[in-house]
């Protein structure tokens, strides 16, 4: 069968010498404290295999949300990795997988690369497994740079479930980035609001939300609504929006821990509502809803609600 080659890259500057880190990453015991899939199964089955950390020793797991498969360390030196990868479910397939560690004046700089190949038939869709790899990549490098750089990731992960909206009027205020401006902009976006509430004594009825309109697979570039919920409508000058959520059937996950791994809240609450046969809406992607204030809560317990909205 003819197959298409394609490849996903990510990196991170991380605190610590190669050496250090390619030893930690060998250790396939190390790895459910930092993958970006077995955080989302804290349960699922995982067998080893081998003298862990050297050559020939590997790893099988086995889950509902992150389907069964083998991993296997085939080269090691101070600076680079090299893994066979195989996937049994929810589809076989086969990968290499590598990880560079390059020294820099700070520490190291880490790539995590996967080369694989799809059929030509599904060339249509080599676009959207290089982005979907390529957020779990980047998903799972910041909690390895926590972790080996603090020793802990503050992200634990929830299923809550088939849930209900209810009717939300709200103000907010309309913006788009790139997944890495994603907090600046949200941020500035939130001192407008709260310049404005205070200016008009408006009070919130409720915690802050942010509306996910929808997301670029090729561009990662999301457009969304930064909110303020209130208990009845009111008219705002431009660029405010006051807007209205009606009642709605939702599937929920709850995030407790940093704002930087929410991407593993978003990924579970996706994987789990396919795994379920939950049918979602694409467009709004969901919302985010901040439970706890961060100026209150500290950063172990701070609460955060994936919301989607059932078809």
């Amino acid at each position: 069968m003819n197959m298409l080659s394609y490849q996903v890259c990510r990196d991170i500057e991380i605190e610590k010498t190669p050496e250090f880190i390619t030893e930690f990453i060998s250790n396939f015991k190390n790895w459910p404290d930092w993958s970006p899939w077995l955080i989302m199964e804290r349960n699922c089955t995982l067998t080893y295999n081998g003298d862990l950390g050297n050559i020939q020793s590997g790893y099988e797991w086995s889950g509902n949300l992150v389907g069964a498969g083998s991993m296997v360390l085939t080269s090691k030196s101070d600076t680079q990795l090299e893994m066979s990868l195989t996937f049994l479910r929810p589809f076989k397939s086969s990968a290499i997988i590598k990880f560079k560690a390059e020294p820099t004046a700070s520490g190291t700089r880490l790539s995590w690369v996967m080369e694989s190949r799809v059929p030509w038939f599904l060339f249509f869709l080599k676009g959207m497994f290089k982005s979907m790899i390529g957020m779990d990549y980047d998903r799972g490098l910041l909690m390895l740079k926590s972790l080996v750089e603090t020793g802990e990731v503050h992200s634990e992960l929830t299923l809550v479930g088939n849930s209900m909206l209810p009717a939300t009027h709200y103000i907010a205020l309309e913006n788009g980035a790139g997944i890495q401006d994603m907090g600046p902009t949200m941020q500035g976006d939130i001192v407008k609001l709260d310049e404005f509430l205070a200016e008009q004594n408006i009070e919130s009825s409720g915690e802050m939300f942010a509306l996910y309109d929808r997301m670029d697979m090729a561009t990662m570039h999301f457009d969304f609504h930064t909110c303020y919920p209130i208990s009845e409508p009111v008219n705002v000058p431009e660029p405010f929006i006051c807007g209205y959520l009606k009642a709605s059937e939702t599937y929920v996950v709850e995030h407790t821990g940093a704002y930087q791994f929410l991407g593993n809240a978003w990924s579970m609450a996706m994987m789990a509502a396919r795994h379920n046969k939950v049918k979602v809406t694409r467009k709004p992607m969901g919302i985010e809803r901040y439970v706890d204030n961060p100026n209150n809560v500290e950063i172990t317990k701070l609460r955060t609600e994936i919301v989607l909205f059932k078809k």
